[in-house]
């Protein structure tokens, strides 16, 4: 797929990447010689340019400091066509799921980045807009927190409105399919969804879920989080929250972005345990460093703090799996006080 190379006054530097709804771009604005962001919306059919500018309407209607800033909106010649452009904040650190096919993500920063789009999402839903897509590639990571993009499906009508499923259908809840309804806590859902990815370190989203059987009738329940299941690291205060956004039942759910947000905001933190391999995580809290690390030759658990070794958390196990269990158990106990 060839790309343009300029734009009106843009100079293309790099596809950032495509959606349902169009192209964005990574580009220089020479009238002001700085860098932007560009989305090209699909449509080329004059008819439709004033419905696709609702996007633009919405971003505009909900600035907020965790929701994408949005400069403005113009009609361009694009390759000799006339296309919709979306002047937007232009977000180098990428998204949260450049984060998770590049890093580990940490308990810690996952809660944070989620934190931030939820106060983001509060925003919205107190403008009457429901987002409808909100996934990890929709989570912006900037400099000054996380940020809420990409609002192509989101809507400017009553909360009550029947909905779309051309959103990411994973994270839709079962009332999405069940009547063709999209509200708060549809939104609530996908915000959950997108949590236990993000604290699941899940960086092949598609594959997990392709090779789950009859998936479609789990998503369409609800039962698809239960189905993957729950990492054993996770804390179970953590484990309650992704199932209480995620409940089958929207009364059920968190009512609210804002009731789920101060559930994180709750959250006292201790040790911030980044797995550098299945084996070996290391650690920190305040000034201290941790390291646990499993000894497959001998079925152990070494702890050290600030390089020194633990004793008292350390052991000699049965088996390979009983060590890993151990430590699993230990992370998972001091990720949160």
């Amino acid at each position: 797929m060839s790309h343009p190379a300029t734009i009106n006054k843009y100079q293309v530097i790099k596809h950032l990447g495509s959606g349902a709804f169009g192209d964005v771009y990574r580009v220089v604005d020479h009238a002001l010689q700085t860098e932007k962001a560009i989305k090209i919306l699909g449509v080329t059919d004059p008819n439709e340019f004033v419905r696709c500018l609702e996007e633009a309407q919405v971003l505009n209607k909900c600035r907020h400091k965790h929701i994408v800033t949005i400069n403005e909106a113009n009609i361009f010649d694009v390759d000799g066509t006339p296309r919709v452009i979306l002047d937007l904040e232009y977000i180098a650190e990428g998204s949260l799921e450049d984060a998770l096919t590049s890093r580990w993500v940490s308990t810690r920063e996952s809660i944070q980045f989620l934190r931030n789009a939820l106060q983001g999402l509060e925003h919205a839903h107190g403008q009457g807009i429901l987002h409808r897509d909100i996934k990890p590639g929709n989570i912006l990571l900037g400099s000054n927190g996380a940020k809420l993009s990409d609002f192509g499906l989101a809507t400017q009508s009553a909360i009550s409105m029947i909905g779309s499923l051309q959103g990411y259908k994973t994270h839709a809840p079962p009332e999405c399919f069940k009547e063709r309804k999209t509200s708060i806590q549809s939104d609530v859902f996908a915000a959950g969804v997108t949590l236990f990815r993000t604290l699941s370190n899940i960086s092949n989203w598609k594959s997990v879920v392709d090779a789950i059987p009859d998936v479609q009738s789990k998503i369409e329940s609800g039962k698809l989080i239960d189905h993957i299941g729950f990492e054993k690291f996770l804390p179970p205060q953590l484990i309650a929250i992704v199932k209480k956004a995620c409940a089958p039942s929207p009364t059920k759910r968190f009512r609210t972005a804002q009731e789920f947000r101060q559930k994180l905001d709750a959250l006292r933190f201790g040790i911030d345990w980044v797995a550098l391999n299945e084996w070996h995580w290391e650690g920190r809290a305040e000034a201290d460093t941790f390291s646990i690390e499993v000894d497959k030759i001998r079925n152990a658990l070494i702890y050290k703090k600030n390089g020194r070794r633990m004793n008292a958390k350390c052991g000699t196990y049965t088996s390979l799996s009983q060590a890993v269990s151990a430590m699993l158990q230990e992370i998972s106990t001091t990720t949160l006080q």
